[in-house]
């Protein structure tokens, strides 16, 4: 019974080898992972979401909701999401995300940075964050998104759950429907269609977290602070306080991205195309372009 077990912990360690360094993916029942059609999906009609508790996944009743009145988050601890206090924070004074590993959250170093030179982006994969060619990106032909869903396409190419409102491709937020559906709450302020963003209220009348620099009421980006305080990059264009996009540059300088017509300067607003040439949310009214 011993030399049996010796074996097969043997044969198990001589694999693990074989693969490489990388850690290999848990097997679930068959040795195959859930994205590859092992794992139990969620019992609701076309879901593939794994399944939490009772057949269901998160969206549909597998997990319980944070008992804050109106949050429809996943409860962390304590009955709370972490927005509203649950989970566990970082242990750097004063901060007030979420760890990620050892205590720490990702700015903290609870997570690798990406190794290209001043980059401060999380590291998805090879070292490199998604925007310096990490992360996992779509297959489908010429497209360079990541956070690849299912079947390794991003949500523009099909395979993202998209809003059950008909002709409706805006990716569901909760419940099967978009944001502009009720997929997500609107902010309480009478008249106000933007979504909430903390304590019923949009960016715009008062959620979301404001940067800790005294009278400063912009949004967070990054470490506490807004984009003009220090939670971000300015372009590198002499004089420029603009925020950079990438390669250090802002949109007027250079950086972001631009639309794939040939010839054309402008930025894209989706699909790889400006708002001129197709990208973009275009008015529901017949005829209008």
């Amino acid at each position: 019974m011993v030399s049996t077990a010796v074996t097969v912990v043997a044969h198990a360690a001589s694999l693990t080898a074989a693969r490489g360094m990388s850690r290999p993916r848990r097997a679930q029942p068959k040795d195959f992972c859930f994205t590859h059609g092992v794992g139990t999906c969620c019992k609701f009609e076309d879901y593939e979401r794994q399944v939490l508790s009772k057949g269901l996944c998160y969206l549909h009743g597998g997990s319980k909701r944070c008992k804050v009145k109106g949050c429809e988050k996943r409860a962390k601890s304590n009955g709370l999401c972490c927005g509203h206090g649950g989970g566990t924070r970082c242990k750097f004074d004063g901060c007030e995300r979420q760890v990620l590993s050892k205590g720490l959250c990702y700015l903290h170093g609870g997570s690798k940075r990406c190794k290209v030179k001043g980059c401060e982006k999380r590291a998805k994969s090879n070292g490199l964050c998604c925007g310096h060619g990490g992360g996992t990106r779509c297959k489908f032909d010429g497209c360079k998104r990541h956070r690849a869903q299912p079947k390794d396409f991003c949500f523009t190419h099909g395979v993202g759950t998209c809003c059950k409102f008909e002709d409706y491709e805006r990716q569901v937020l909760s419940k099967g429907l978009c944001y502009l559906h009720g997929g997500s709450k609107r902010c309480k302020v009478k008249g106000c269609e933007k979504r909430a963003k903390s304590n019923g209220l949009c960016f715009g009348h008062g959620g979301g977290t404001r940067c800790k620099f005294e009278d400063c009421e912009r949004q967070v980006l990054a470490k506490g602070l807004c984009y003009l305080h220090g939670g971000s990059k300015p372009c590198k264009a002499d004089g420029c306080e603009m925020r950079a996009k990438s390669n250090g540059l802002y949109g007027g300088h250079g950086g972001g991205t631009r639309c794939q017509l040939d010839g054309c300067k402008r930025h894209v607003a989706s699909k790889g195309l400006c708002c001129g040439h197709g990208g973009g949310a275009r008015c529901q009214l017949r005829g209008c372009g």
